[in-house]
């Protein structure tokens, strides 16, 4: 086998693949008091965000699966599970009869609340090792997500 790399920690690829599993399973480990997954925090909680930054009493699923940047066929099975649980409802769209306005419940708001405070406690213990370095990190992470 040939690769340009003499060990994996010469690959951004690989590297990127090993941290982010290591980061994921740290955020499972931080959601599993709540009983939200990673991508229903993630909808519940950018479906909340939108709410509260945007001035409307409701964003679209498109809408919420661009921001969240998930397919949007995931993004409508993650939100049956969360209207399942009493978090999100979903009404019609006063002016595009094929879309539906979702907002985020009482309880909804509560447990996105309440989730984001452990999300967060767990970056910052995760990237803490980075120090003064984690400005740098978020800055090429967003180059490489602008591309």
């Amino acid at each position: 086998m040939s690769s340009e790399f003499n060990n994996e920690e010469e690959s951004p690829g690989f590297m990127l693949w090993r941290v982010t599993n290591l980061w994921q399973k740290a955020i499972r480990n931080a959601l599993e008091p709540y009983e939200l997954t990673h991508p229903q925090f993630v909808l519940l909680f950018s479906c909340k965000w939108l709410n509260e930054h945007n001035g409307q009493t409701g964003i679209t699923q498109v809408q919420l699966a661009q921001h969240a940047q998930i397919d949007v066929n995931v993004t409508s099975q993650v939100l049956r599970t969360l209207e399942k649980k009493g978090y999100i409802e979903r009404r019609p769209h006063p002016a595009d009869s094929r879309a539906n306005v979702i907002s985020v419940t009482k309880a909804g708001d509560t447990a996105a609340s309440q989730a984001v405070q452990a999300v967060e406690a767990e970056d910052r213990a995760f990237f803490s090792g980075l120090g003064h370095e984690v400005g740098q990190l978020n800055r090429l992470l967003l180059q490489l997500a602008k591309r």
